[in-house]
């Protein structure tokens, strides 16, 4: 079921409408969001729906024995995260590590008797299992909420509108909002249709458009195309990847405000970072932030001294690169980003000593935004291509501007600089928007949006986009 289908806003309005009639009888509002999740989980992946129940049961139960009041907590923690992690570990990870043992063993000419699993990996499977284990180390750490039932539990982990690319809740932020008292209706129509709008034509639009011309088949045969065409591709690509996951958490957030959730802000300009740490400040808030208190704080931080950060930086940002897939590229891309991470703090620290705080205005801002920009780009080669030939081979090809080829696809060109542009101006379009609708009957205010989702079907590709994330 494509998020932009009419399957998906179907099971919205449906929802919608019997959540809302419900608004007296919290109890049934809350089986009836249940019971839309669990319909849209069996309309994209039935065969794994009885893996994330068993996977909710459990992981309430653990939370059950947690607590800092608890005795014995620290050993269900560690069962807890041990299951969550063994979980992703067989379906994420388990057929890469027998490769990799295989091909160990090739080299002396031997072979190892690991099975071979035919087994698909649940889709938002990663992001319930980080979401769960926050949950787990919070009521551990008694920083956050216990769960009072199973059904709340289960909405914590699987509601629709956040099960499948996140963004990731703290279970103090989300559960409040599960357990608390209904409104009689929704209280932000606006700016929920403004983020639904802005969602689908990021992902309606942009993302459909460099999806269908050429972004995607460059990095499977890059000896295809020419160095010019290449580096646009690159940079197609990296803004394609903006569109989709920023465009599916602005449409999620959207329907989540329809009823009365706020989910957190995922993606706040990405692209106008100056620096790699301030990219991962922008991008990918919910998860770079799970890394962050979940991996790096426990890790030590910075209170080893600096030698320990940079190896905690690091370390982080290979878990990162892991989570995304079981691919030396994956690996690779983190890697270098922890490298980055690291160049750019001992570059602060050389700044810092020198009196230099500042980042020598408009020229040193612009400057970091192109350097920054650069890399981010440069490592998504590693991130995009099916193995290391291909991308090393993507590589050797940028640099070849003698080679023949296909070159740059003007839609493809359009649509980068749409895309673009709208990490700098989204933001205030989309206030733009709410400032127009907000103020007026609610009536008017459906008639905007169904005026603006009219267009955005008219100018649409006629593709629909795929999701990078979706798998994860």
């Amino acid at each position: 079921m494509n998020f932009e289908s009419a399957g998906f806003a179907t099971l919205v309005v449906l929802a919608l409408v019997a959540y809302w009639l419900l608004h007296r009888y919290r109890l049934a509002q809350r089986w009836v969001l249940l019971a839309a999740s669990v319909g849209f989980y069996a309309a994209i992946a039935p065969a794994a729906l009885p893996v994330m129940a068993v996977a909710t049961v459990a992981n309430f139960l653990l939370g059950g024995r947690l607590g800092p009041e608890r005795p014995a907590t620290q050993r269900w923690l560690f069962l807890g995260v041990a299951f969550n992690l063994g979980l992703l570990g067989l379906y994420k990870y388990y057929n890469f590590f027998r490769d990799t043992v295989d091909g160990v063993w090739s080299l002396s000419g031997g072979a190892s008797d690991l099975p071979v699993l035919d087994l698909v990996l649940p889709v938002g499977l990663s992001f319930s299992c980080f979401q769960a284990i926050s949950y787990l180390v919070d009521t551990h750490r008694g920083t956050g909420p216990r769960a009072k039932n199973l059904l709340d539990f289960a909405l914590f982990q699987m509601l629709f509108f956040q099960l499948v690319m996140g963004p990731i809740c703290r279970a103090s932020k989300l559960l409040p909002q599960i357990e608390a008292e209904s409104a009689a209706l929704p209280e932000a129509p606006g700016r929920a249709f403004g983020l639904i709008a802005s969602g689908l034509f990021k992902r309606m639009v942009l993302a459909a458009a460099l999806s269908t011309h050429g972004v995607s088949d460059a990095f499977l045969a890059p000896d295809n195309y020419t160095a010019s065409g290449l580096w646009l591709i690159m940079l197609g690509y990296t803004v394609q990847l903006y569109c989709d996951f920023s465009g599916y958490t602005d449409l999620m957030r959207g329907i989540a405000l329809l009823f009365g959730f706020e989910l957190p802000e995922n993606f706040r300009n990405p692209y106008a970072a100056t620096s790699v740490t301030e990219f991962w400040k922008r991008w990918h808030m919910s998860f770079s932030g799970w890394l962050r208190e979940y991996i790096y704080f426990p890790l030590g931080g910075s209170r080893d001294g600096r030698i320990g950060q940079y190896q905690n930086l690091i370390i982080t940002m290979l878990v990162c690169g892991l989570w995304h897939g079981a691919a030396w590229g994956f690996i690779i891309w983190g890697v270098l980003h922890g490298v980055a991470l690291v160049v750019h703090k001992q570059f602060t620290l050389w700044r810092e000593a020198r009196g230099k705080t500042e980042q020598g205005g408009v020229g040193g801002r612009l400057s970091g935004w192109s350097l920054t920009l650069l890399f981010v780009c440069l490592t998504r080669i590693f991130f995009a291509s099916p193995d290391l030939d291909s991308a090393f081979a993507y590589f050797g090809r940028l640099a070849d501007f003698r080679a023949e080829g296909l070159g740059a696809d003007r839609i493809l060109l359009l649509g980068t600089a749409l895309g673009l542009a709208w990490n700098f101006v989204g933001d205030r379009l989309l206030a733009g928007y709410e400032r127009l609708s907000q103020p007026r009957p609610i009536w008017q205010q459906v008639a905007i949006f169904a005026a603006v989702l009219l267009l955005l079907t008219l100018i649409r590709p006629g593709a629909e986009s795929p999701s990078a994330y979706f798998g994860f």
